[in-house]
């Protein structure tokens, strides 16, 4: 295949079969690189090769208007709208068929979406060529976005994808072509892996800097170019460097419009046979887009109800509270409080509101775990539809080209929120100074002092488990009050507790009782 750039410049890729074809096309904005790199896509196109291009904005979805075979993918002018997981399924599409792919992640508002379909992508084309083996040539606009010189955590692996393709894409059959207007910023790795480079103009210190930009490219491959080259340059003319030395060409006018100047593009029908892969896949696309707001739609009415349960439980464990101090206090003694009927009902309403606390409870857990099932099917769903293959099934619907302008770009990343429980455990020590106090044994303090005396609070208690001692030894008090002097001695600083899923109480191992003569000193 013979790539002619100018009248008296061609690249004949029977002279690089052994190696491969790798071309970065460098130039300042406006200086005709994109014109460059649509000098060879045409050229591929035109001798019945064929080519992929990934752009970060909208540019080159006019070959459509010469070659019926080339499909925008995302965009303005799309003829499929771009979906997240759907890298796979582009890439399948186009080496099975041959189609032509021009691929616009614009449709994703943030850079790391960008990036993340973008490594996607060259994995799945990497890794696809190794079956299809077929030539492709790859263009990668802005090339210094996906393999940036000073790279992070967020392009960490479009850089090592861009790098795996310009290392050892050759091998099978993958041609890349590297665009980019800011080689200071471009990884040193892929563009020093090029074997046609062509350097149009820079005036940049930056750009041109002997240790980051493209004189450190000229020095490290030893091209006999200065710098003063290169800022003499006219808008279109390129110092091209190959196999067979350094050339001064004029890159000639490209035949289809330039994206940027032309927005509007009336496309060719498309080739026979293209119809059914574009329906095939776009079928497949708005299934998934429906399955995730379906999915997201029920998980946000899980949450929703989970979190109505917890209001109703907190709720009804109040009004259970209220019940069981009633109780409580209709076991005093005398006659003027025997009310057998109205405690046996009492305690048939205590029981009944522990039993709906217990179902709440368990009906919770139902729903978190069901939540954790869809999620876990979510997942699921999403690896199948990373393995759909769509190209076998032929469709005869008819796709127009004006309607993918209709169909939703992109749709939300999953929702990965998960609802769990938590305990959080916080344990307040007991002040570890001396405690002098009298027991006054006419109060509810007195009496838990009494408790405390004999041992009880050696160990943590809940101010049931002291409520329902004090009733067993005939010290007749509710339950609210029992708390309420529990809660007393822990601010006084006789008594520590412990938040837990119920808070404990324990003696401060420092208090000392003596008779009730001596006043309390603290």
């Amino acid at each position: 295949m013979k790539l002619r750039l100018s009248e008296d410049y061609v690249i004949d890729t029977d002279d690089y079969r052994k190696e491969g074809l790798r071309v970065a096309i460098l130039a300042m904005s406006g200086h005709g690189k994109s014109n460059a790199a649509a000098d060879v896509v045409e050229d591929v196109l035109d001798q019945k090769g064929q080519a992929i291009v990934l752009e970060p904005i909208t540019e080159w979805h006019t070959l459509k208007a010469r070659y019926n075979n080339v499909v925008a993918v995302g965009g303005e002018f799309q003829d499929l709208p771009l979906e997240p997981d759907f890298a796979k399924e582009y890439v399948h599409a186009s080496l099975e068929s041959g189609v032509n792919l021009v691929v616009n992640v614009s449709d994703f508002e943030e850079e790391s979406e960008q990036r993340r379909f973008v490594a996607d992508f060259l994995w799945n084309l990497y890794r696809s060529e190794q079956k299809y083996r077929r030539v492709v040539f790859l263009a990668i606009e802005e090339a210094d976005t996906w393999a940036p010189q000073m790279w992070d955590q967020a392009s960490k692996q479009s850089l090592a994808r861009v790098s795996l393709i310009a290392k050892h894409g050759r091998k099978i059959g993958i041609f890349p072509i590297f665009i980019t207007q800011r080689p200071a910023d471009f990884h040193k790795s892929p563009l020093s892996q090029c074997n046609v480079i062509f350097f149009g103009k820079f005036t940049s210190s930056a750009d041109l800097d002997p240790k980051t930009g493209i004189m450190y490219v000229v020095k490290k491959l030893h091209i006999p170019i200065e710098e003063k080259d290169i800022i003499s340059l006219e808008t279109g003319e390129f110092i091209a460097w190959d196999k067979f030395g350094v050339h001064r060409i004029k890159a000639r006018k490209r035949i289809c419009p330039h994206g940027a100047d032309t927005p509007l593009v009336a496309p060719v029908p498309f080739a026979a046979g293209i119809n059914q892969t574009l329906g095939s896949l776009k079928e497949a696309i708005l299934k998934a887009v429906e399955t995730k707001r379906k999915e997201k739609s029920l998980i946000e009415r899980l949450q929703a109800e989970l979190a109505a349960k917890d209001e109703k439980i907190k709720e009804l464990e109040k009004k259970a509270d209220i019940k069981i101090a009633i109780s409580e206090m209709l076991k005093a003694p005398g006659p003027q409080r025997e009310t057998p009927g109205l405690t046996a009902k009492l305690q048939e309403l205590t029981k009944t509101y522990e039993d709906r606390i217990a179902a709440l409870e368990q009906e919770k857990r139902d729903k978190t775990e069901r939540v954790l099932a869809l999620e876990s099917e979510k997942a699921a769903l999403q690896e199948k539809f990373k393995a759909y293959e769509p190209l076998d099934k032929a469709l005869t619907t008819i796709i127009e080209s004006k309607l993918a302008t209709h169909l939703p770009s992109s749709m939300p990343a999953p929702l990965g929120a998960v609802v769990g429980l938590q305990t959080v455990t916080t344990v307040v020590d007991v002040p570890a100074a001396v405690k002098r106090v009298t027991i006054p044994t006419d109060t509810v303090k007195g009496k838990v002092f009494a408790l405390a005396k004999l041992g009880f609070f050696d160990a943590w208690k809940t101010a049931k488990e002291v409520h329902k001692k004090l009733i067993d030894d005939a010290n007749y008090c509710t339950y609210a009050a029992v708390n309420e002097a529990l809660n007393q001695l822990v601010k006084d600083g006789l008594f520590g507790m412990k938040h837990t899923d119920r808070n404990r109480y324990k003696l401060a191992p420092n208090v000392v009782f003596e008779s009730p003569e001596r006043k309390v000193e603290t």
